[in-house]
């Protein structure tokens, strides 16, 4: 899905959450932690940092600074904490992104 977006012009190369912004998301409203763009910004720090599996996305997510959570867009639960998804909700989200057809709209 990702690749009908089309190539990043030269001013967004910078700054991912634009695109990202402009991808739909696929998941139902209803029980949604993370935005579709925190969880795509965070497998593309892990995947810059060498990530290779769903488990190594999920896992640089944990070990994040809060700081930059933050940045990313990852929210603060009400005791306080700060929870990034779990390898289950990384692969199903990454799975309804391949899967499903964009409309383009």
């Amino acid at each position: 899905m990702l690749v009908k977006l089309g190539p990043l012009d030269t001013g967004r190369i910078a700054n991912l959450r634009p695109y990202f912004d402009s991808v739909p998301d696929p998941r139902a409203r209803r029980g949604r932690w993370y935005s579709l763009t925190a969880i795509l910004l965070v497998c593309a720090c892990a995947v810059v940092s060498g990530a290779r599996s769903i488990d190594e996305l999920a896992e640089w997510g944990q070990r994040a600074p809060n700081a930059l959570l933050t940045v990313i867009g990852i929210r603060h639960h009400l005791l306080g904490w700060r929870r990034t998804p779990s390898p289950a909700t990384i692969g199903r989200v990454l799975g309804l992104l391949t899967v499903t057809p964009w409309t383009g709209r």
